[in-house]
């Protein structure tokens, strides 16, 4: 599936469940499970989101991605999961999310 595809099936997704919280969602990656969503972040609207804070928590003194919803790849309400289409080491190096105090 290309990127457009990909980003197409999320927007879908999200227009069929409505406005969804993806708090608390596990980020399933290619290798395997790599947190949890901790926070959506909004850039263009508030109805849907733009990033999402991946909490990484194992890895020292926690750490939080950020990635882009066209990441996403697929979509489990009933399971509160999502697949994103990068590895655990990708994710890790992604921007880290700091907020601002």
């Amino acid at each position: 599936m290309t990127g457009s595809q990909a980003e197409t099936k999320w927007l879908r997704m999200l227009e069929d469940a409505g406005e969804i919280d993806l708090i608390g969602f596990t980020v399933e990656a290619l290798d395997g499970i790599a947190g949890r969503i901790e926070q959506m972040l909004y850039w263009t609207d508030a109805r849907t989101p733009d990033y999402l804070v991946v909490d990484m928590g194992r890895w020292p003194f926690g750490h939080k991605s950020v990635l882009s919803v066209r990441m996403i790849e697929d979509l489990d309400t009933e399971k509160r999961s999502l697949r994103i289409g990068l590895s655990k080491r990708q994710i890790r190096t992604a921007p880290e999310f700091l907020p601002s105090t």
